[in-house]
């Protein structure tokens, strides 16, 4: 085989793994923004209160936070193409599950496993775009999560459509079918070719954990999820029992928070490598300390769909750049990385929507909303006391 022909295949399979990876991560973005606008219908179906209702949230972190930790640790020893078919299998198989649900608790046993299969490919798959686009981690990283963007804001929508054709099930079972068709693709395609991996060890776990960058980054993304943890699941709820919409409006609330995550990454797909992972990163964090504010505590009627818009846009630069800045110090372990940052940042996307169901509960949900409010106000200064550590960085 002559150098222009291996050079077709290794682009045409580039190409291949970029669409799956992309197909993949939008569909994991649908389905979990289904899950906030459903909450008001299982309350009525299931009579489930809120404080029950928050652990939808966890039940959907567990396994994937277990799953992404281990795959991100063990990266540079396993067959990436096989293990990322079998995570994307087993989430179909735990999106099948909620689909025929018949009580709430197998609807969150099914999302265990869901999360089980989706932390697998997690795992895997931004470390895998790191390697393919080894020049451009930060425009690579925003454009992966512009397609989780785009498959999160048609979530709402999708259920909505679900609900109007008789049954919110539809839509799980037609998100299983989908999964299904991924898997098919994954399955087809040639093992991606890309540098190896680095297999960490004992020695360099620590020297990872003792770099200000992945240090930062990680307790940064703890802070930065509660903050989208709580939109993701008490938006819609914010906007029928605070702003005084009906449910089907509410949902679109969340859907308006989403498709400015569409934009928003758009364009720091466009800026982040000329203005810097860590300088993007503080100036997006003081801009949406004011814009939540007026919000959830100013903003009336239809003025909160404006305000939502303007922090969805803010909000999605935040994640991805933040991955960046700590993938950039040592690239050769970017899945370790992403392991870690993404577990623990899954652990505050638990937490937060707990601890704010249960705020609400004892007040109202306005009142909940100080709690992500006090965690974004850290990630600012995490970041910059980082780059103090290291101004390398």
């Amino acid at each position: 085989m002559d150098e222009s022909s291996t050079d077709e295949r290794a682009v045409r399979s580039r190409r291949l793994w970029t669409a799956a990876i992309v197909l993949f991560v939008a569909l994991e973005g649908l389905g979990l923004q289904m899950r906030g606008p459903l909450l008001p219908i299982l309350e009525t179906e299931w009579g489930i209160s809120k404080s029950l209702q928050g652990l939808v949230s966890p039940a959907g972190t567990l396994g994937f936070a277990l799953t992404v930790l281990g795959i991100g640790a063990v990266a540079g020893r396993v067959d990436t193409r096989r293990y990322f078919f079998a995570g994307v299998a087993l989430t179909m198989v735990g999106v099948v599950g909620m689909a025929l649900a018949p009580i709430f608790v197998a609807y969150l046993g099914f999302l265990v496993v869901r999360g089980l299969g989706t932390g697998v490919s997690r795992g895997l798959d931004r470390p895998l775009l790191g390697h393919l686009y080894p020049n451009a981690r930060g425009r690579v990283f925003n454009l992966y999560d512009m397609a989780w963007a785009v498959g999160a804001a048609a979530g709402p929508a999708v259920l909505s459509l679900a609900v109007a054709q008789g049954d919110w099930r539809y839509a799980y079972g037609g998100l299983a079918v989908a999964f299904g068709l991924v898997a098919l693709l994954v399955w087809r395609l040639r093992p991606p070719e890309v540098d190896a991996e680095a297999q960490l060890d004992i020695g360099a776990a620590k020297a990872l954990l003792q770099m200000p960058a992945v240090a930062a980054t990680t307790i940064a993304l703890v802070f930065h999820t509660g903050l989208e943890g709580a939109m993701f699941i008490w938006l819609s709820t914010f906007g029928r029992e605070i702003a005084g919409f009906s449910q089907e409006t509410a949902s679109l609330l969340l859907s308006v928070f989403l498709v400015a995550y569409v934009p928003g990454r758009l364009v720091y797909t466009i800026i982040a490598e000329r203005v810097g992972y860590g300088p993007l990163v503080v100036i997006l964090e003081v801009l949406i300390v004011p814009t939540f504010l007026w919000t959830f505590f100013v903003a009336d009627g239809l003025a909160t769909f404006a305000g939502v818009a303007v922090l969805g846009a803010l909000v999605s630069g935040i994640f991805p750049t933040l991955l960046a800045f700590g993938t950039q110090v040592a690239p050769e372990y970017s899945g370790p990385i992403n392991g870690l940052t993404t577990a623990t940042a899954s652990v505050s996307i638990a937490i937060v929507p707990v601890a704010m169901g249960v705020l609400a509960d004892a007040s109202s949900i306005r009142s909940a909303m100080w709690i992500p409010l006090a965690l974004t106000l850290l990630v600012a200064p995490t970041v910059v006391i980082a780059r103090r550590i290291d101004p390398n960085i």
